[in-house]
């Protein structure tokens, strides 16, 4: 047993209570007090109302904003210590209301401050508060799973219906005298919109929520709940008000009573700090990529976990993320999920750390960020494997931009009919051939007449000239000239030639003379390009 780190605190369970609701409607408590964001800050006690600790240095708060339609976020940090440059809550112009856990540090007279970008209501639960600690202690003391545990899915049968309860037995991966759970509860293919609220087991469900949901919305919500025990099993329960399948990703609990006294998993709350955001370097998670950040001392030695809130936007489609300790083995579970692209969507976590840090896997592309709030004592666990390679990005879907400098030519390139497609001036993806950063042979074909056209000067071209192509999904392509050749104009001869050199080429097809000069129906110009580079764009 060590010095107890400075700063430390034991985490102590609460029975969910609103200690916000800015909303204007009838029959709230008295007391609230709050009103609309409105592209402003409001300040929330937390410390010493109602049933709360006076003493509590920081919280575990759902904090729920009712959106406007429009693009927004909510950022959650120490009253009076100024905007920290993160965020809890993200929105986007279709959300309704979204909650996330928030865990954060207390500021002055135990408060917090809630930063809205845009108008906005907002509703804040209490679900935990940590009290400070000089000495170990027993209860109050986070310890985290080595390996993230499956404790619940329910799609091997039918979907928890509207009004449900549906209960997670924890027996056998958290302690009989552990006091609440940390993990992330996930709701899939929503019935209707609604929301889903975690609770003690053998309790009454609580008028509070965890998550809200959309129609058909898959939705992930970090929770640390109180535990309790009915007939030998211990455990919580899930509401879901109008009815989706649940998943329960256990990460860890909080010790009671009669656990050894000990200073492991004491928290230490700290101004929230961003440690990683891929869009500075342009360098978003593409499918199965893999991206780790490093801690700050003391973290990176005295911690076993941090807590975090972790960011996915501007995603490419549906998929899932999850945090590991880095250079470890990564289990089938997540943290965070999107529905399609566009999205930017956030979800809180407790991660287990490694020496090496934390590792983000994305299953489908998005940028990232991760915001760290504080963490718990202990060891990080050991990095004992080689960081994962990342495969290749997916090949990119047309249309492209196209731009050859020589020819001085700029060109949006279509897949569809032909005639249309270069009777308009564009360039038409010749059916069949491949994508940009597919690896294969793309062949793309335009108008060259004696009167003009966009490859009217495909003869100027020369080895080493560059050409470049922008696809929607904010990539760039660089190939370089390296071969040309004059071929009839039968389809198969044509894209034979094209992928004569092998390797990842892209060719500009038109008709020719023999002479190289426009033009002739009878004969086919091929200029040659391979790949030499690819640019995120962010």
């Amino acid at each position: 047993m060590h010095a107890v780190e400075p700063g430390a605190s034991f985490f102590e369970s609460l029975a969910p209570q609103r200690l916000c609701d800015s909303r204007a409607r009838a029959g709230l408590p008295a007391g609230f007090g709050y009103v609309r964001l409105d592209a402003t800050t409001i300040r929330v006690t937390v410390a010493g109302v109602g049933a709360v600790p006076a003493d509590g240095v920081a919280a575990v708060l759902t904090v729920t904003g009712v959106n406007r339609g429009t693009e927004n976020w909510l950022s959650v940090f120490p009253a009076g210590g100024g905007f920290p440059g993160t965020s809890n809550v993200n929105f986007t112009a279709f959300d309704s209301a979204v909650a996330n856990l928030v865990t954060v540090k207390l500021g002055v007279g135990g408060a917090v401050d809630i930063l809205s970008y845009r108008d906005c209501d907002v509703i804040v639960d209490v679900a935990g508060i940590y009290r400070p600690t000089a000495v170990p202690v027993a209860a109050g003391r986070y310890q985290a799973l080595d390996n993230a545990v499956r404790a619940l899915d329910t799609r091997g049968g039918g979907t928890p219906a509207p009004g449900s309860v549906v209960n997670v037995n924890l027996n056998g991966i958290v302690p009989a005298n552990a006091v609440a759970v940390v993990a992330n509860v996930t709701a899939v293919d929503a019935l209707a919109s609604g929301y889903v609220s975690a609770f003690p087991l053998g309790t009454g469900i609580p008028d509070t929520s965890s998550l809200n949901l959309a129609q058909g919305e898959t939705r992930a919500v970090g929770v640390m709940t109180k535990l309790g025990t009915v007939g030998g099993v211990i455990g919580f329960s899930l509401f879901t008000y109008e009815g989706a399948h649940l998943l329960v990703d256990v990460a860890g609990y909080v010790t009671g009573a009669g656990s050894a006294v000990s200073d492991e998993g004491l928290f230490v709350p700290i101004t929230p700090v961003r440690l990683l955001d891929t869009r500075l370097d342009k360098k978003r998670l593409w499918n199965g990529w893999t991206r780790a950040f490093t801690l700050p001392a003391p973290i990176n030695t005295r911690a076993q976990a941090v807590a975090m809130n972790l960011t996915a936007t501007r995603s490419g489609g549906w998929g899932y993320f999850t945090l590991y300790p880095a250079q470890t083995i990564r289990g089938s579970v997540s943290n965070l999920n999107v529905n399609g692209p566009g999205q930017t969507i956030a979800n809180h976590a407790i991660c287990r750390i490694s020496n090496l840090g934390v590792a983000c896997y994305s299953y489908d592309s998005a940028h990232i960020i991760c915001d760290v709030t504080g963490w718990y004592t202990g060891r990080p666990a050991t990095a004992f494997v080689a960081p994962p390679i990342d495969p290749p990005p997916p090949s990119a879907e047309v249309p492209y931009l196209m731009s050859v400098p020589r020819m001085g030519l700029t060109s949006w390139v279509y897949d569809g009919a032909p005639d249309p497609i270069v009777n308009r001036g564009n360039s038409w993806h010749w059916s069949g051939t491949a994508l940009a950063g597919g690896g294969g042979s793309i062949v793309v074909f335009g108008h060259r007449t004696e009167a003009g056209g966009p490859y009217r000067n495909q003869h100027f071209l020369r080895g080493g000239d560059l050409m470049s192509v922008l696809t929607t999904d904010g990539r760039r392509y660089t190939y370089q000239m390296a071969a040309e050749y004059l071929t009839g104009n039968n389809p198969s001869e044509i894209l034979w030639t094209a992928s004569a050199l092998g390797g990842e080429t892209m060719s500009l097809v038109s008709c020719t003379q023999l002479n190289r000069l426009p033009t002739n129906k009878a004969f086919r110009l091929i200029s040659t390009f391979r790949l030499v580079d690819w640019e995120d764009l962010g």
